[in-house]
């Protein structure tokens, strides 16, 4: 489900030590009132979980533990949708996603988005300019009400939904073409373009650290292998690649020869966004 390695390192800080009779990591479900469900290869930490958390167990000058709460191993995509999705939303509109594998949790709020004429951009009742996170409640997620969960949800109204400004404008200015937005000729000048690479470049980078933590080595492998024989020559062709994945899963039997559980992976490769989907690939495809 996750890469429990990346957990253990990007979360160091949050470690206790742990004395016991015996070190052994894989034999502490008695202890810690947990069932195993990763055990721990050479160099890896083993993992368990009960109702509430996962802990983590392994050796960093002694017995360590690092216990996740469940709730807290969410994550949020924003995305700006300019193409009809079937969703009843009139275009262009904002979306933002939660998802939590750990506690198998999803939902989703939109809202649509237009500019008015003293040119501010409205996403649903509220201005960029404004700086307000609108009503939110995703009352359908058992952790709406967790801190952690509302600061990230404000950091990504107040921080990250600004970025899209340049496609929101782009989207109206141009007729509702987003592809004029590869045009610099009508956009703005060459640091304009730069600004706009670079915001691309950090969405790619945050969509990615994310990715990290839902897919293992083996999968990742196995997903590279996959569309190295594939030309993503546009943009929409990015979307749907866990149906190149399925297929040769089907043909070659790849998950077979990668150890890995094919419905898990093809799951959350369903339940990727475009960006994250974008990331994946500019991660794992060869350079040319």
């Amino acid at each position: 489900m996750y890469d429990w390695n990346a957990l253990w390192h990007e979360r160091e800080a949050y470690r206790t030590g742990y004395d016991i009779h015996h070190d052994d990591v894989n034999e502490l479900a008695g202890a810690l009132q947990a069932r195993l469900i990763h055990p721990a290869a050479a160099g890896q930490v083993a993992v368990y979980e009960d109702e509430n958390r996962y802990i983590l167990a392994g050796h960093d000058g002694g017995l360590q533990l690092l216990e996740v709460i469940k709730h807290g191993l969410f994550d949020i995509t924003l995305r700006f949708v300019s193409e009809d999705e079937g969703q009843g939303v009139a275009l262009p509109y904002v979306e933002i996603h939660v998802d939590n594998l750990a506690t198998e949790e999803q939902a989703v709020w939109r809202a649509e988005t237009r500019v008015d004429d003293e040119g501010r951009i409205w996403v649903g009742k509220r201005t960029l300019d404004e700086n307000v996170l609108p009503a939110m409640p995703f009352d359908e997620l058992s952790f709406t009400d967790n801190a952690e969960f509302r600061e990230e949800l404000a950091r990504v109204w107040h921080e990250d939904l600004p970025q899209l400004r340049p496609l929101i404008e782009a989207w109206f200015h141009h007729g509702g073409e987003i592809g004029a937005v590869n045009e610099p000729a009508h956009y703005g000048d060459a640091e304009r373009v730069q600004q706009m690479c670079d915001r691309y470049a950090e969405i790619v980078r945050r969509e990615q650290a994310q990715l990290s933590r839902m897919f293992s080595d083996d999968e990742l492998r196995l997903i590279a292998g996959v569309i190295a024989g594939i030309h993503f020559d546009s943009a929409a062709s990015c979307r749907g690649v866990w149906l190149a994945v399925e297929a040769r899963i089907i043909e070659d039997e790849l998950d077979q020869q990668h150890q890995i559980d094919a419905d898990a992976l093809l799951s959350k490769m369903k339940g990727l966004s475009y960006a994250q989907e974008v990331a994946l690939i500019e991660a794992l495809s060869p350079l040319n």
